[in-house]
């Protein structure tokens, strides 16, 4: 079937997918549903917080923000690796490999970024008292001002030199050329630079603020457990809640990137010492073709490559390891962004009952939240009674 499958001969080697075609369309079903759960959540999630624009609250400012970090991932980069996916191979070219390479670090680092002052918010919220009492929309929207100059000045660098974007080692998606750590000095310093300030920093900033969180709670006496306790008060129980899911968010995000990440920078590492990928005549990614191409394409391709004539695309030595094994931590990484709103919509009470609000209307959702609290109120008054 491999064989039979028919690549635009348009395609450069280096673009001509490394999976095989039955692998492709899986990978483009599963992009497709995740790409459209993420239009349909993230869509959601600004629909709400534009209803409620005029009471909206720093924390939720970041919430929008992440929404859009993360629908614009999937609007502006989803269709092309699909696209590329169905073609069994990277239809778009250089500077297609160059635009998505760019859009998805900018809207990757932002998404990471912003989760992470989510996290370090929570933590401030909950470890000091007079932080709820100063913040105001103004420093939100400068905070998100300064994630956009951040993540728009790191995207844009290999556009300039320093560093370059190019094929995946499966060869139909496109993102910071982690493996051009073996043909050049800027490019390895680039890197370096982009793994600890695009992934290292939020990474340790969303760490750090929970262990914050949880030692402020042993200290206080507050398990998580007991965070109904009715002796915590209700605005601790909402901002031990919102912690709650907080940490859930988070945690999605180590899962979705910290595999990709980690898979990315080791593969590029130990190729460095593979004397098959240092070999220019052949990088691994073109011992298991789908396609045929002559011997003197190879060649000059890979000449090219190493010579740094692509400009800010690069095709160099790719990865060690199997292009299967760095196709799973990329689709992790890549569905990121269908996740936040269902962890919304399971944690979040506010979320929920605003949601419901905007379907059905403001009066059924009154009514909703009446009974609600009269249930819970029910449910207080007879705890006392149980225990005797």
């Amino acid at each position: 079937m491999g064989d039979s499958w028919r690549v635009n001969s348009s395609v450069e080697p280096q673009f001509v997918s490394k999976l095989s075609p039955s692998a492709d369309l899986a990978i483009a079903a599963f992009l497709i549903l995740t790409g459209v759960s993420s239009v349909c959540g993230n869509g959601t999630v600004l629909a709400v917080y534009h209803r409620k624009r005029r009471k909206i609250r720093p924390a939720e400012l970041m919430t929008v923000n992440l929404a859009l970090c993360d629908l614009g991932f999937s609007v502006l980069g989803g269709p092309f690796f699909i696209t590329s996916s169905l073609s069994h191979g990277w239809v778009f070219g250089e500077t297609g490999c160059l635009l998505y390479g760019l859009q998805g670090s900018v809207f990757g680092i932002g998404s990471l970024i912003t989760t992470s002052l989510i996290s370090l918010d929570r933590c401030l919220k909950i470890c000091c008292v007079r932080y709820g009492q100063w913040i105001n929309n103004r420093h939100a929207l400068s905070c998100i001002a300064g994630i956009w100059l951040y993540t728009v000045f790191w995207a844009s660098l290999p556009a300039f030199g320093f560093g370059c974007y190019g094929p995946e080692p499966y060869g139909t998606s496109c993102t910071v050329d982690w493996w051009s750590i073996q043909t050049s000095n800027t490019h390895r310093l680039y890197v370096y630079l982009f793994f600890c300030f695009g992934f290292g920093f939020p990474t340790v900033t969303i760490i750090t603020s929970y262990v914050a969180i949880l030692l402020k709670v042993h200290t206080s006496n507050r398990a998580l457990a007991s965070i109904s306790c009715s002796a915590v008060s209700n605005t601790n129980t909402k901002d031990l809640r919102l912690a709650k899911m907080a940490v859930v968010v988070c945690v999605a995000f180590l899962v979705a990137w910290l595999p990709y990440a980690s898979v990315s920078l080791v593969s590029a590492l130990l190729s460095r010492n593979d004397p098959l990928a240092a070999a220019p005549s052949a990088p691994p990614w073109t011992l298991n073709r789908t396609s045929a191409e002559s011997p003197e394409r190879a060649g000059n391709w890979s000449h090219a490559s190493l010579s740094g004539d692509l400009g800010p695309v690069s095709s160099g030595p790719g990865s060690s390891l199997s292009p299967v094994l760095t196709v799973i931590p990329a689709l992790f990484a890549k569905s990121h962004c269908m996740m936040n709103p269902i962890i919304y919509q399971l944690m979040h009470r506010e979320f929920r009952d605003s949601l419901y609000e905007m379907v059905f209307g403001r009066a059924k959702a009154d009514g909703r939240r009446k009974r609600r609290k009269t249930f819970s109120t029910s449910v207080q008054s007879r705890a006392p009674r149980d225990r005797l």
